[in-house]
């Protein structure tokens, strides 16, 4: 599923203002149709008011939970019950002044991660008891040194895995520069609210995924570089990793049976995984052990032609309500 804000503007000034047409959000809900290959809307999940973006999406229980930003421009945590298709908004969490770039559940909480750990660490809400609390920061590392651009993160064996792209500051006094580094691996162990230092990456990753398959890590999609300003992924794609947690090392997974393509398209253990947005999407193929050439992946071109702002996630949905009218379609 795919959640995306589109803005409209209102044919009227606002009233009593000099300022233009006021701005309107209107929250789009597609689904993938893995038999047509395409997109389609979901008009049977209820309209999320009052927001204006989203960045993350996790899915847990009978509840959808969304981070993103309201109309008043401050950040915030929405959740969308399944049963009875309604959405609310969770209460803030102090000090929730910073973007929340990956959601993750563990046992009965939510865990709220910015990019920054060192600085922000991650905020758990009870599903229990409806409350928040602030865990512990991650290592520190010299903030005039090293730089971390974007973030990924999922959960194993109750443990969170957070992985990020790096940046170090190298030359002389009078020449600085920014160097690419591999990309950085931290465990955060909710139980004992404590953080551990994992091996890095063999290659930079920067807007990379990170996921379990087969109670194993993988790091997939993503580019090699970014632009030191922005911290923007740029040029090559990065390479797919696995993670071997008994010797705390990486190893690059080579790609046999994959063509050059622009769906974020990796194999892993057999399977075909789509990386759309920093979501990856398992395509339900399956390579036997004996093939020899590619697979075969035009008829999966429209998987990539969704707004690069929506979020992805799982979901699942009554099949009746995946049967909209003809005429709902051509209005979305």
């Amino acid at each position: 599923m795919a959640i995306n804000q589109y803005t409209t503007k209102s044919k009227e000034p606002v009233q009593d203002t000099d300022e233009g047409p006021e701005l309107k959000y209107k929250t789009v809900v597609q689904y993938f149709d893995v038999e047509a290959k395409m997109w389609k809307p979901l008009p049977s999940v209820a309209q999320l008011v009052k927001t204006q973006s989203f960045f993350c999406a996790d899915y847990f229980g009978n509840y959808l939970y969304v981070a993103g930003k309201n109309q008043s421009d401050q950040f915030a945590i929405y959740l969308y019950h399944i049963v009875n298709n309604s959405w609310e908004t969770l209460p803030p969490f102090l000090e929730s002044n910073h973007k929340i770039d990956f959601l993750c559940s563990v046992d009965d909480h939510l865990y709220a991660v910015n990019e920054s750990i060192e600085s922000n660490p991650p905020q758990r809400y009870s599903l229990v008891s409806n409350n928040w609390q602030s865990g512990v920061k991650c290592r520190n590392w010299p903030g005039d040194v090293y730089k971390f651009h974007t973030v990924a993160a999922v959960v194993l064996e109750n443990k969170m895995y957070v992985i990020r792209g790096k940046t170090k500051q190298e030359g002389s006094w009078k020449h600085r520069y920014w160097v690419i580094n591999s990309a950085v691996l931290d465990c955060f162990d909710p139980i004992n609210n404590y953080w551990e230092e994992k091996a890095s990456t063999c290659r930079p990753h920067f807007g990379s995924s990170i996921f379990v398959v087969n109670d194993k890590l993988y790091v997939a999609g993503g580019k090699l570089s970014c632009y030191s300003g922005t911290g923007e992924p740029t040029g090559n794609p990065a390479p797919v990793e696995v993670y071997d947690d008994n010797k705390n090392t990486w190893s690059v997974v080579e790609q046999k049976h994959i063509p050059p393509n622009n769906l974020g398209a990796v194999e892993i253990e057999g399977r075909v995984y789509f990386i759309i947005n920093k979501f990856p999407i398992d395509s339900g193929i399956r390579i036997p052990p004996e093939e020899m050439y590619h697979v075969h992946l035009n008829e999966w071109e429209n998987l990539a032609k969704v707004s690069n702002k929506a979020v992805l996630c799982y979901l699942p949905v009554k099949r009746e309500s995946l049967k909209t009218e003809h005429d709902e379609s051509q209005a979305d």
